[in-house]
């Protein structure tokens, strides 16, 4: 299953919430399980929204049968689940008590989830199931900083090029991106489609002799199709395995390299 959850991804009813971050097929049982879960902690307390509805039937034939003679009967019903969905939802409670309650669903589920919470300004996420450092990969529908002044300021990584199973880009991937933000005058426009190089990463890069090193932001430099920057300037410390992916220009042109 590809692609990502454009609908349903945000907190619309309560304060609390379980995303999911792996697509599957979660069955009605499953749901309810999560549901009875959060119910009987919270002890009938607060508001409680399911998000999805198991409304795709899976058909499955009997064992020992010969093949044709159509499909077989409805043995049960899913929900097509995608990254980013909005499983629960819930309010009126504490925040210590939601998240127990959502643990405990968490648990319940066939997939990593992640605890967050509605609020200006408030970015607190809790990931079940998975290592936090793993949603500072990069991937599709990730946003960058650009790290030369060729005009643009912001992209957002649409797919990874070279690659056709691998779902997290690294140091030196090349990508296909979108402009996002963009100097006004500049020859580079908001919603121009480029190519780039990853040249940071929030998660850690390891090297043979034990160095790791992890940057605080996802930067990329925008290249043409010969692997040239665009730009005349690269802002910032950069890695020197770079320059074993031939990426020589970049190298040359950034005021530190490590």
């Amino acid at each position: 299953m590809k692609g990502i959850s454009y609908r349903g991804n945000h907190i619309c009813f309560g304060r609390y919430a379980l995303q999911a971050l792996e697509p599957a097929w979660i069955t009605s049982r499953q749901i309810e399980a999560g549901r009875r879960a959060m119910t009987r902690n919270v002890r009938r307390g607060g508001k409680i929204w399911v998000r999805i509805f198991p409304d795709k039937p899976v058909t499955v034939r009997p064992t020992e049968t010969r093949m044709g003679s159509g499909k077989g009967s409805p043995e049960y019903w899913v929900a097509v689940v995608k990254p980013g969905r909005i499983l629960y939802e819930m309010g009126g409670v504490a925040e210590n008590i939601a998240r127990k309650a959502i643990s405990i669903a968490a648990s319940k589920m066939p997939i990593r989830t992640q605890f967050i919470i509605s609020g200006i300004g408030i970015k607190e996420k809790e990931v079940f199931g998975m290592k936090k450092n793993s949603s500072d990969m990069i991937q599709p529908q990730t946003h960058l900083n650009v790290a030369d002044n060729s005009g643009a300021r912001k992209l957002m990584c649409i797919r990874i090029i070279g690659t056709s199973n691998r779902r997290y880009a690294n140091i030196g991937d090349v990508i296909v991106a979108v402009i996002k933000e963009a100097v006004p005058n500049m020859p580079l426009e908001r919603s121009e489609v480029i190519r780039a190089v990853i040249v940071r990463t929030c998660k850690e890069l390891k090297r043979d002799n034990g160095m790791i090193i992890r940057y605080d932001d996802n930067a990329a430099v925008i290249i043409d199709q010969e692997g040239n920057p665009k730009g005349t300037r690269i802002f910032g410390a950069i890695v020197r395995e770079l320059r074993q992916l031939n990426f020589t220009k970049i190298v040359s042109l950034a005021p530190e390299v490590l």
